[in-house]
């Protein structure tokens, strides 16, 4: 029986940060973690901002006008500068369908690729 009373693993053998120490519960005082906070950190609103405030702030957050819209040179519905143009792509794209569907293969076998 005294062979189990002695601990499994001496104190020396373990290293320096696995040793037992009595446990301490003092807590820091207010003013040293003050000093730990920059006074910015601390800084609260003093009045509530009103609602014109808050609206004449945010008032540059708005949706900005486009100015890059052009006339689409195929058809000349309005249409993003250097983007396709939705009306002549849907037409296109229903052409090759109908055309793949004659030939009777897949719908994308009859769009021409890229590479090739």
């Amino acid at each position: 029986m005294p062979q189990f009373a002695r601990p499994f693993l001496a104190a020396s053998l373990l290293p320096a940060f696995l040793t037992p120490r009595p446990i301490s519960w003092a807590f820091p005082s207010l003013e040293s973690l003050l000093e730990l906070f920059p006074p910015f950190l601390l800084a609260v609103p003093k009045k509530k901002v009103s609602h014109s405030r808050k609206a004449m702030r945010s008032a540059n957050k708005g949706l900005k006008d486009k100015h890059n819209l052009v006339h689409c040179p195929g058809c000349g519905s309005p249409k993003l500068a250097h983007h396709l143009c939705s009306n002549c792509y849907s037409s296109l794209s229903r052409a090759w369908k109908a055309k793949a569907r004659q030939e009777g293969s897949s719908p994308t076998s009859g769009v021409p690729s890229v590479v090739e």
